[in-house]
């Protein structure tokens, strides 16, 4: 056995990513890294399948690549499933960050692959130097704390398991490995472009780091791997809490806050996650660490009445010890915010929904953007109009009460009181939706602006 395919054969028998039984789909772009993968999972004597899409950006390469994967899998006996898809069109239609979109499209053709051919495993050929990148990225970004497990080695996955079974081998040994076997191969030239921050952490920072330590992708790869392991069993722990704490109710379940409170912080942390993803019939939702820290914050509080937002309709609201989940539109009561932190997930009011993002982490992506200047702390909010509140218009010296704007504006009556304004927590109004914006705001990002309120119509 070959060195590249003795180590991802102990790596798999540690983590059991597939056995013999397995029907596994590879993803397959023509590069070596997937190419690599494509010929070790082939000689383990598994059914094996491909799945290559052509995301139409490179012309006539990419076209190429296709033909690559086609015909390799042809002369290998593996079946073989691809699709072209008009990236350009749907970017031109849609808007959104040309890497993410690729990414979506990308993977909903796996999951639709997977589950014609009855694939129980998608593997795709991530290795221990992506490891690093994204241990790095992460960093870099300001968000290690989520982001120093890395990649894990298997999630779940469409009716199975996406599995990485290179992440225990170098690039250097996937070039190794296809050299010697003579296995095909193409390269994206888009990996090289300095554009992307990823592309400028594997071409400049990573191989001074390298100088350094030259075994710092596998170190780090290791140290990702106690941190899932780890993060398994807290997570394990805190749904074990959850299910001694929760109490069923119509439309929901409640929590009683003082039982949550005396457990430790690391695992309150976990059991809200855990509390929101219960509320939620599929995994469509995600939810950022700032909503978690807002209602695990609710929770150690003992005043008055919490009133939160959470995505598609579900309420979080605490009152008399217990925290309430539910995902039934409930009226305000005195003493209610009713309100939401804005952040990177979107917020649905109405037929609307809204995020806000800050713009050194995050690119824009689709939808309608009202650029502004905020502190790097500030907390854009999503609320109901309070009495008292104004607006300080483009024009005017005085700021407008937004209640006089809604009557200019021929707001029904009914619908005044339940229509939503845009805020920093605790200052100004920066938006009505549907009606108007604050001067703060500019359609066109000025050289100040360092975030950015996206809107859109569902």
């Amino acid at each position: 056995m070959e060195p590249l395919e003795d180590r991802v054969t102990s790596y798999n028998e540690r983590q059991q990513l597939f056995a013999k039984e397995d029907h596994v789909l590879v993803a397959c772009s023509g590069g070596a890294d997937s190419m690599a993968l494509l010929s070790y999972m082939h000689r383990q004597g598994i059914k094996v399948s491909a799945a290559h899409v052509d995301h139409m950006l490179r012309g006539e390469e990419s076209s190429e690549d296709r033909r690559l994967v086609e015909e390799t899998c042809q002369k290998w006996g593996i079946p073989c499933y691809s699709a072209a898809i008009p990236i350009p069109a749907i970017l031109a239609e849609r808007g959104g960050n040309k890497q993410q979109v690729c990414r979506e499209e990308r993977y909903r053709f796996f999951e639709e692959t997977m589950r014609a051919t009855g694939a129980e495993k998608l593997a795709v050929a991530h290795h221990e130097d992506d490891q690093l990148e994204t241990v790095l990225l992460a960093a870099v970004r300001g968000r290690l704390s989520e982001g120093a497990k890395g990649m894990p080695v298997r999630r779940p996955f469409a009716s199975g398991e996406l599995i990485r079974p290179f992440l225990s081998v170098s690039k250097n040994e996937i070039l190794s490995y296809v050299s010697e076997r003579g296995t095909p191969y193409r390269e994206d030239p888009s990996n090289a472009e300095p554009v992307y921050t990823r592309n400028r952490l594997r071409k400049q920072v990573i191989p001074l780091l390298q100088q350094e330590n030259e075994w710092l992708a596998r170190q780090v790869t290791e140290f990702t791997e106690e941190l899932q392991e780890q993060d398994r069993f807290l997570t394990q722990l805190a749904e074990e809490k959850v299910h001694f704490l929760m109490q069923p109710e119509q439309d929901g379940f409640s929590v009683d806050v003082a039982t949550f409170c005396q457990e430790a912080l690391a695992l309150q942390k976990r059991m809200v996650l855990i509390l929101l993803n219960y509320l939620y019939d599929t995994g469509s939702v995600t939810f950022t660490k700032q909503l978690a820290e807002q209602v695990q914050q609710a929770m150690q509080q003992t005043d008055g009445t919490v009133f939160i937002h959470l995505p598609k309709g579900g309420r979080a609201i605490r009152s008399y010890g217990r925290m309430r989940f539910t995902r039934q539109a409930l009226p305000l009561e005195d003493g209610e915010r009713g309100q939401v932190l804005l952040g990177e997930e979107w917020t649905e009011r109405g037929n609307r929904r809204f995020r806000v993002v800050r713009l050194e982490e995050q690119e824009v992506g689709p939808g309608d953007a009202w650029y502004f200047k905020a502190p790097e702390t500030a907390k854009a909010v999503l609320r109901n109009r309070q009495p008292g509140d104004r607006i300080q218009l483009s024009g005017m010296e005085q700021p407008k009460k937004v209640a006089r704007l809604m009557i200019d504006e021929k707001v029904p009556l009914p619908e005044r009181a339940e229509h939503p304004v845009v805020a920093i927590d605790g200052g100004d109004i920066l938006l009505v939706p549907g009606i108007r914006s604050s001067l703060h705001m500019s359609r066109q990002k000025r050289p100040e602006d360092n975030w950015a309120l996206i809107e859109q119509l569902i």
